[in-house]
């Protein structure tokens, strides 16, 4: 019990490390891990009928999808936003009656949703991450210009 409480410190610190250095992309590529990860926990979780396990794991998937909802600019007019906000509203959805309901269908249902869009995420060129990198800097900017102008 010790050694896996060992492991599982070293892995958290591991994980809050990695974000310390880590640009806008890798930071979305980490939490699309941890929720993808987070799913399969909370699937062996439900066929073990480990309901404690089960609800850690969804809970934090919810918490992960939850902090790409936050992260959303959605003050772009692009449509992107807010479609990529109703379909994590609608995760979150159906992970919260996936633990209702101990339903490893409705897990597999948000996995397939996600993955997807991780994987997509996974192959956007370099140049576009830096021109992405540029575009949130401006925008910052512009922010904070606002808030000093008020």
């Amino acid at each position: 019990m010790y050694l896996n409480k060992k492991v599982a410190q070293y892995q958290k610190a591991s994980k809050q490390y990695s974000l310390l250095g880590a640009d806008p992309h890798q930071v979305i590529m980490i939490l699309m891990n941890a929720a993808v990860d987070s799913m399969a926990i909370a699937k062996g979780c439900i066929e073990r009928k480990d309901f404690e396990g089960k609800s850690n794991a969804i809970n934090k998937a919810i918490q992960v999808i939850g902090g790409l909802q936050d992260g959303l600019n959605l003050d772009v007019d692009n449509g992107i936003g807010q479609n990529l906000n109703s379909l994590y509203d609608y995760m979150i959805r159906r992970l919260t009656e996936a633990s209702l309901e101990m339903s490893i269908e409705k897990v597999n249902e948000v996995a397939q949703l996600i993955i997807p869009i991780r994987d997509a995420w996974r192959q956007i060129p370099e140049a576009d991450k830096q021109k992405g990198f540029q575009l949130i800097d401006q925008y910052n900017q512009q922010k904070r210009q606002q808030a000093n102008a008020s």
